[in-house]
């Protein structure tokens, strides 16, 4: 019996396996020691017996033994992702886009994960544009961008008449592009989402592309739950010619690499 905890830039998500099958899982808003201790002692209470403890994410840096009731071991957090996404995707080869604070491209290959970099633009960024730009919560955020229309991002379509190449002409050219007085949050909120959602799709497609893996994408995270992220996510990757999937308990994926590495 395993508990793998993944204490994140934001968030900690922990799962429970017990003889190789996901058991039970935790996830708590929080990235502190506390946040950590209340995903152990939710997930020991569902195990039949005693467990052992691996810890992964940036927050398990901090950590030390004596803060803990029980004996852990820490993973890397890359390493962790690849074994998640093997897990999550049943293939021995992937390309996960862990979309967390920021987010990550890990490529699987050989039973090998490598980080190939990121970009800042992440949870963190739904999260502060919400209250910065709309005043609102990422949920509310969500639900408002739904009534959007994106009436304000400028098309290629708008600026050249047709589609260049492979893209379209409805494909945004510039979010935020047409900035106007009458930007109402709504369009705010929608804009915001497709920009986020959009600037991941597209860096993960290049960033696959440069280890033959533009077929065989992943994402996982708490923010690639969220319908309209994800919708704006896939509809670039398959704009580009890719194949993104998002498999169940995604948000889980670097825990359940802990646990099982």
């Amino acid at each position: 019996m395993i508990i793998g905890i993944d204490i994140g830039g934001t968030n900690t998500q922990g799962v429970l396996f017990e003889r190789g099958k996901l058991k039970a899982k935790r996830s708590v808003e929080g990235n502190k020691l506390k946040h950590a201790l209340e995903c152990y002692r939710f997930l020991e209470k569902k195990a039949s017996g005693r467990c052992r403890v691996v810890l992964t994410g940036g927050g398990s840096r901090k950590i030390r033994k004596r803060d803990f009731p029980v004996p852990f071991r820490k993973v890397g957090e890359i390493q962790a992702l690849g074994k998640g996404g093997q897990y999550l995707s049943g293939r021995g080869s992937i390309f996960v886009v862990s979309i967390g604070t920021g987010t990550a491209f890990v490529s699987v290959k050989n039973g090998r994960a490598r980080h190939l970099g990121g970009t800042g633009v992440g949870g963190g960024t739904f999260y502060g544009l919400s209250k910065l730009l709309i005043g609102r919560d990422p949920d509310s955020t969500e639900r408002m961008a739904r009534r959007g229309t994106g009436k304000h991002d400028l098309t290629v379509g708008d600026i050249v008449g047709s589609g260049i190449g492979r893209i379209p002409a409805k494909a945004t050219a510039s979010n935020f592009g047409r900035a106007s007085a009458s930007y109402g949050k709504k369009e705010l909120a929608h804009s915001t989402l497709k920009m986020i959602g959009e600037t991941i799709g597209v860096m993960s497609y290049f960033a696959a592309k440069t280890v033959g893996q533009e077929k065989n994408i992943m994402l996982c995270g708490r923010v690639s739950l969220n319908p309209l992220v994800k919708k704006f996510i896939r509809d670039t990757a398959k704009l580009m010619g890719a194949k993104a999937e998002f498999p169940e308990n995604a948000e889980y994926c670097a825990a359940i690499g802990a646990a099982l590495l």
